[in-house]
């Protein structure tokens, strides 16, 4: 299966979304989907659901078991995907709604998916990949410095890391490009930039 893309809300059409309101969305491409045998039951508070809908017209075709919730021969179940439909899992994980991620078909993938990333230069891929795994500040030091702690034993990424300044011009340079926002914090955007 390919990478998840995160998507903007602005980004799914009206008919793909049913009654969600919220605003977390993935979608990921292929050309089959296996769901689980537990698809639809509830597990210490978590729960996947999964839907088939035209992208047309948005028409729904409920994906689950026929089997009984407490009936042992239920399976997994791989669903081929046809172009002009995707598969949509919602997902509860630990009581916490974890959003909506579409399946999508290749032949549907340029109706969801992003247009392409920007280049980035060696040092605002450093940046985009610590603002994506390190919050903005822990035990008293910055993203800054918790990256430069995790490559100080590496000579050669040592070698390659930017300076403070070299930083904060590759934290404008993401700003500019829309891969983080004015607080610094990653976007959509950035998110599938950095994967």
């Amino acid at each position: 299966m390919s990478d998840i893309i995160h998507l903007e809300p602005n980004m799914v059409p009206a008919q793909l979304r049913g009654a969600y309101a919220g605003r977390k969305f993935k979608a990921m491409v292929c050309e089959t989907v296996t769901i689980p045998r537990t698809a639809g039951l509830w597990d210490g508070g978590s729960r996947e659901t999964y839907t088939a809908i035209e992208f047309e017209t948005g028409r729904e075709v409920t994906l689950s078991s026929t089997a009984a919730p407490d009936d042992r021969s239920r399976r997994d179940n791989t669903v081929t995907l046809r172009p002009g439909f995707c598969v949509v899992e919602h997902s509860t994980f630990c009581g916490t709604d974890s959003g909506l991620t579409f399946y999508v078909h290749p032949a549907n993938a340029a109706t969801l998916l992003p247009a392409p990333a920007a280049e980035l230069s060696e040092h605002e891929s450093i940046v985009l990949t610590a603002t994506r795994c390190y919050k903005s500040s822990y035990g008293g030091k910055d993203r800054y410095q918790m990256a430069r702690d995790d490559v100080q034993f590496n000579a050669a990424k040592l070698a390659a890391f930017p300076s403070r300044d070299q930083w904060d011009a590759a934290k404008a340079a993401l700003i500019a490009k829309g891969l983080l926002n004015k607080a610094g914090a990653i976007t959509t955007a950035g998110r599938n930039a950095s994967r």
